[in-house]
């Protein structure tokens, strides 16, 4: 076939647009319709892969999810048919600018001398776009003034307007790691460096700029003084000719040094430690029995339940980037032994530099992973590997999650709407039970289960994951659970055992729908607990049975101790599964079938920064 006529390429945001297009010229049946999302140019660190989606022969508008921000795609539709695929319709866009990734560090304060402060500028990373310059910000701490990033003025225009926060200086990035003199009364870009008042408390704040395609987004650091319990003023004023700068500098580093040596000797081990008891508390619904555990030997009983890795036996792919954590990058890799090849997951957690409240609760979640111990329908935990920087959690891989599956199964074959068959489907939701049947034995409250918390493998064997520290996103998006979430949870009570099942039977829903989206016909979140306080449920499919629809009904009973058991749910599964009487689905083709739409927009949110 000719490539598809029409295309137009509209709505187009930091990180999606809406692609349209009509049927190409054919002398032949259209089967399936290919969009793609090529890579030209991005100021992303993160691998630039070109992305996918297939759609049935009767679609004709798209909603392209997870895009860089401001980065140029080439967006290409192709049609295919018995033929092959056809020629490409393309179009060129650039996709808008978003936030910077992260705010910038905070300058380094190394002193104060006269009517100057002396900072150190510290680099940052912008994923979302260009870094064009970097800001010095002075802000008098004492005048308790609110500070509003978008009205953030030069010296002269602050004083007018009466603020007690302004712009020292506008500075190229090139510069970072190097000291800035601020208040040496020079000018910076158009920025005035005025000198600073001996009397007065300052903080200083450093800010990014980020300019492309005629959009500015800028992002300021946190207070560096007063507010965070430093008063900068407090720094005894030095007169820099009778001890010169550079002594004093090289003493701050001197004492720096050791007290680096001196950490450096507690953790040769390299453990993960805390200092002093940890106490463990409620983590997605484990509580740990021993409520105080020395923090040393925390880990080391955690190391003695599972297998230690030898690092020259994984081999890390950094390049290719799966996903982000809580607490580092995940990444595939491969392990080796025995003489073969293993494709593994490795999720790279740099603890030395974790705070001791995060790497309180990195234990938490790797100890939940280590208590599941293994089972088929379960993300299973291989080992961990250390290295002098970092240690790496390694997990079982699969590149295809259940949603993914799902929407690709849209296929008319010759009577049939879908390429997965029956039994696949059924197999798939007892799996998934069997799996949260086992968590729930452990008290593992899962609180996050839908289609993209499931890995599929080669062998369509469903694994429950996103939960413990196997849970990670893509780069720039997150599933957000609204529409599988029970009521009572969305009312504000605590997340639980039945509110799990409540959610089990809309993945359920969504197997059978290959992959739509949960109220789809309510398009705003906030509407989703007044409808369901009414009665609203996911309707029945024309082409699930009435018994099957029962147990998914049984599930969403508005009073939760009235739902069923996992291990309930297992049994009349199994018995539904092995009836010879009505099947419990049938993926057949009828008059008048269309596909449950797929709004990707209802089903994900922005990544917090973590």
């Amino acid at each position: 076939p000719g490539p598809p006529n029409n295309l137009l390429v509209t709505r187009i945001t930091t990180n999606s647009c809406r692609v349209e297009w009509t049927a190409p010229d054919s002398y032949v049946s259209i089967w399936t319709y290919s969009v793609k999302a090529i890579v030209l140019k991005t100021f992303s660190s993160y691998p630039a892969f070109s992305q996918q989606w297939t759609f049935g022969n009767s679609t004709f508008r798209a909603e392209i999810p997870d895009l860089l921000s401001a980065t140029r795609y080439n967006i290409t539709v192709s049609a295919s048919s018995s033929d092959g695929e056809g020629s490409r319709a393309y179009q060129l866009i650039i996709t808008k600018l978003a936030e910077p990734e992260y705010l910038p560090p905070e300058p380094e304060v190394l002193g104060k001398y006269g009517n100057t402060i002396l900072v150190r500028m510290r680099p940052v990373m912008n994923n979302n776009g260009p870094i064009s310059a970097y800001r010095i910000v002075v802000v008098k701490s004492n005048d308790n003034q609110a500070f509003q990033k978008d009205n953030v003025l030069s010296y002269s225009e602050s004083r007018e307007q009466g603020l007690s926060y302004y712009i020292a200086a506008e500075i190229s990035p090139k510069i970072t790691g190097l000291v800035f003199d601020v208040g040496d009364g020079k000018n910076y870009g158009s920025f005035y460096n005025a000198p600073l008042d001996p009397e007065e408390k300052y903080d200083i704040l450093s800010g990014i700029v980020s300019n492309f395609n005629c959009e500015t987004k800028i992002a300021y650091s946190q207070a560096s003084g007063y507010y965070k319990g430093i008063s900068i003023l407090n720094v005894p004023y030095q007169d820099t000719s009778g001890i010169p700068l550079l002594l004093i500098l090289g003493a701050m580093a001197i004492i720096k040094i050791k007290i680096y040596n001196s950490r450096q000797r507690l953790t040769d081990n390299q453990e993960l430690t805390l200092q002093g008891p940890m106490i463990e508390v409620e983590n997605n619904g484990y509580i740990h029995e021993e409520e105080h555990i020395p923090a040393i030997s925390h880990y080391r009983n955690l190391k003695q339940k599972v297998r230690i890795i030898p690092s020259n036996q994984l081999k890390i792919e950094p390049t290719n980037l799966l996903g982000v954590g809580r607490f580092g990058k995940v990444n595939p890799g491969t392990l080796h032994e025995n003489d073969g090849m293993t494709t593994v997951t490795c999720y790279s957690i740099y603890d030395k530099k974790m705070n001791q409240d995060i790497r309180k609760k990195m234990l938490q979640e790797l100890d939940i992973l280590i208590k599941t111990g293994k089972h088929e329908n379960i993300i299973n935990l291989i080992g961990t590997s250390e290295t002098r920087d970092l240690v790496v959690v390694v997990m079982e891989h699969s590149s295809l999650n259940l949603k993914a599956l799902l929407l690709k199964s849209r296929d008319k074959l010759p009577g049939k709407f879908s390429t997965m068959t029956e039994t696949q489907a059924l197999e798939i939701v007892l799996g998934i039970c069997k799996g949260m049947a086992h968590l729930h034995s452990l008290n593992i409250i899962h609180k996050h289960l839908c289609a993209r918390s499931i890995l599929i493998t080669n062998d369509n064997l469903p694994k429950i994951c996103n939960f413990g520290i196997a849970e990670y996103f893509s780069h720039n998006k997150i599933p957000d659970y609204t529409r599988w979430t029970a009521l009572e949870v969305l009312k504000g009570n605590a997340q639980h055992s039945k509110s799990d099942v409540w959610s089990f039977a809309c993945v359920v829903w969504e197997i059978m729908a290959l992959g739509g989206t949960p109220y789809g016909n309510i398009p705003d979140d906030n509407d989703i607990s007044e409808n369901l306080v009414k009665g609203v449920r996911l309707s029945q499919l024309s082409y699930v049975s009435d018994d099957l629809y029962q147990i998914m009904l049984d599930c969403w009973q508005l009073i939760p101790d009235e739902r069923p058991k996992f291990m309930d749910l297992v049994a009349s599964l199994e018995n539904l599964k092995d009836s010879h009487y009505i099947p419990p689905i049938s993926f057949n083709v009828f008059s008048n079938f269309h596909y449950e739409q797929f709004y990707p927009n209802m089903e994900l949110s922005v990544r917090p920064p973590f």
